[in-house]
């Protein structure tokens, strides 16, 4: 016997132009456990409903008889799953054994009961979105003779890459005239960079935003202000000294040129001038561009050119180790 196939697929009853939703797999209660289905009425529901949508275009001929006759595949061993959640990871799904031995089995991953685009493989890389999130996984196996059936696997909630370790208070402040930029909008996406599980928060470190106080203070700075927290720092540029990290609103509303002139983003930028300066407050110095090629270390001045490395707001695996 030919192994199943594995893809994203919905049979379509013969004569018709709509894909059939699949039967609910008959099975004896699954194993509980957080590698194991357990009994998911909610979830099942929503895959009936869900992954008609997402397949609807990726469709295999059924068989002649009329599709409302046929019985169901049974689930004779539950589905399960290997792998930690916890961003950066890979999750590999063990789809259980089935009777008869399925013919084809397609996948759908789903976070918070959402099909994830694209994302119909039996293995799946987590990313950062699904942190704090619940990922699911839609299986359907189908075989000559029998309907489509379903099941549902509940992965559970995603976690960061490393526990909390350590969790830093800080305020923001405005210094000088700030022209358009909205520090509220400021305030929101400095959070949102320090809770992205690409940035220092995969080292440990949780921020938590005070009103006042804190163990640093966070800047939005008008650019000839900048040079009054320290000799040192450029009206040009973002600077860190002592407990100020001080962003350039300058360069906060419009990036840098070397920055435009490799397409990369704002919000991008907005990114990796936030983890720079506070890299600085964590202790950490420049860095250089390793080879070209390489993704550039955030804490690399990346502002004023890459040296052949790649743009990168996030840092990279050697500086989440080097500490």
């Amino acid at each position: 016997m030919r192994p199943p196939t594995s893809r994203s697929w919905w049979p379509t009853p013969a004569g018709s132009t709509s894909p059939r939703a699949p039967t609910r797999a008959r099975s004896t209660r699954p194993r509980t456990g957080s590698r194991a289905s357990s009994g998911h009425n909610r979830a099942v529901r929503l895959l009936l409903g869900l992954l008609i949508a997402v397949s609807a275009s990726l469709v295999v001929p059924a068989p002649a008889e009329a599709a409302a006759d046929l019985p169901p595949l049974t689930q004779v061993q539950a589905s399960s799953y290997d792998g930690k959640r916890k961003y950066g990871r890979t999750l590999e799904v063990d789809p259980g054994a089935w009777s008869p031995a399925p013919e084809r089995i397609g996948y759908q991953w789903l976070r918070d009961g959402v099909p994830i685009p694209g994302e119909v493989g039996r293995r799946y890389r987590i990313a950062p979105a699904d942190v704090g999130h619940r990922l699911d996984v839609a299986i359907v196996v189908g075989a000559t003779g029998y309907a489509d059936t379903a099941t549902q696997l509940p992965v559970g909630r995603i976690k960061h890459r490393v526990g909390v370790r350590r969790t830093v208070r800080y305020s923001v402040r405005v210094r000088g005239h700030v022209g358009g930029a909205d520090v509220g909008e400021f305030r929101r996406l400095a959070q949102e960079t320090y809770d992205d599980a690409r940035g220092w928060r995969a080292r440990g470190v949780r921020f938590k935003r005070v009103r006042h106080g804190g163990a640093f203070t966070l800047w939005l700075a008008q650019a000839r202000q900048v040079p009054g927290f320290s000799g040192a720092c450029s009206a040009q540029w973002s600077c860190r000294v002592g407990r100020n990290v001080v962003i350039n609103v300058d360069r906060w509303r419009g990036a840098s040129p070397a920055w435009i002139r490799a397409g990369a983003s704002l919000r991008d930028y907005r990114h990796m001038v936030v983890n720079h300066e506070t890299g600085h407050w964590l202790g950490y110095g420049h860095a250089s561009c390793p080879r070209r090629g390489a993704l550039a270390p955030v804490m690399m001045q990346q502002s004023k050119g890459t040296g052949g490395c790649r743009l990168n707001p996030w840092p990279t695996e050697r500086e989440l180790g080097r500490r």
